[in-house]
């Protein structure tokens, strides 16, 4: 009976009530201004053999690790991935594919060349275990988490701390783990996995792939093309839908950028009847002005996640993306701006903004 009793006492703990106080989730990036890579959760990257994950990774740790004063300022917009937060944060990176001198190529000259500057040894850990025993990547893994308390954990590849990557009951305890381990130190947990090697078949490889696409938070998948063409897509989600495609190739630096081919999306075509025409003018576009005068008035401040649902609202948008796009057009216009609270970021009309 008492056995009993405290098992229940345990399981009161666990219970969430509509009042329960409990914190929304904190997002690392956003892509096209839209919140991902969330901390405490587990992200899948995947794809192909040579299908560009590692560039995406590269992009991820450049974005994290790029200074406040460089940020939006160079050559390297980092293909629509930008740091929410303006303290550049810590980066993991477990790396048990390459060889060392690929693993220390790819961190000095492509993440140096992208932040700008040699990648501070404050900043990025990077280990390469690709050499160390499978019994003890495990252990190491853990403890480097636990030891540098990262912001960000790149792990390529997870498959290499199972000797089964069809062991059902293996891929539950490893999943499961690492998903203890994202809540408890409070970070984002990106794990690398491929994909099955038939061509038109786009599910993560055995049992681990199952439980690993079970248990994430998103999941994005990398392709390549035959002309060489890399594109980045966010194949799954549990909050915040990317409908966007990311396109990129490979200058002859040997480093990502925008492929030339690739079209920005419209901000405004996608304006019709249904819209609220409070705040449209004559030709079919909105107000931004009037828009955003409305919603943030008397000196009024929101994140980027609460106004982009009070401009869906107001403007009676159904498109997340498309209120998205709003948001940047009028910080384009200049009648928007951010200004940084505790190390969050808030959107307010500019003459009321302090920079």
């Amino acid at each position: 009976m008492e056995g009993t009793e405290c098992t229940f006492d345990r399981l009161q703990k666990q219970r969430i009530l509509p009042s329960s106080a409990i914190p929304p989730h904190e997002f690392l990036f956003t892509w096209h201004d839209i919140p991902c890579f969330a901390r405490g959760e587990l992200v899948a990257v995947t794809g192909k053999a040579k299908s560009g994950k590692t560039y995406l990774n590269s992009i991820l740790m450049a974005a994290a690790g790029i200074s406040a004063l460089s940020r939006g300022g160079g050559v390297w917009h980092l293909l629509g991935i930008e740091r929410i937060r303006e303290e550049p944060l810590t980066v993991l990176w477990i790396d048990t594919e390459q060889s060392e001198d690929s693993t220390h190529e790819i961190l000095r000259d492509r993440i140096g060349t992208m932040i700008g500057e040699e990648p501070s040894p404050e900043r990025f850990y990077v280990f390469n275990l690709r050499q160390v025993s499978l019994k003890d990547r495990e252990l190491m893994v853990e403890t480097a988490i636990y030891c540098y308390q990262p912001d960000l954990v790149i792990f390529d590849g997870i498959r290499d701390i199972v000797s089964d990557i069809n062991d059902y009951a293996e891929a539950q305890r490893v999943i499961g783990i690492l998903l203890s381990i994202a809540s408890d130190k409070h970070t984002c947990i990106v794990c690398v996995l491929h994909q099955n090697k038939a061509i038109e078949d786009k599910t993560l490889r055995g049992a681990l792939g199952t439980e690993l696409q079970n248990k994430s938070f998103e999941t994005y998948e990398c392709s390549k093309d035959d002309d060489r063409v890399f594109t980045i897509r966010q194949a799954a989600t549990r909050k915040y839908d990317i409908p966007y495609k990311q396109k990129f190739i490979v200058n002859p630096e040997g480093l990502p950028v925008q492929f030339a081919g690739e079209d920005s999306p419209s901000l405004t075509d996608n304006a019709d009847k249904r819209f609220n025409t409070a705040y449209l003018l004559p030709d079919g576009h909105f107000d931004q002005k009037k828009l955003f005068g409305y919603i943030l008035q008397n000196g009024r401040r929101m994140a980027l996640d609460q106004l982009r649902q009070v401009v869906m609202k107001v403007g009676n948008i159904k498109s997340f993306n498309f209120a998205g796009k709003l948001i940047e057009e009028a910080k384009l216009q200049g009648l928007i701006g951010q200004v940084y609270e505790n190390g969050q970021k808030y959107y307010g009309m500019c003459e009321q903004t302090i920079f």
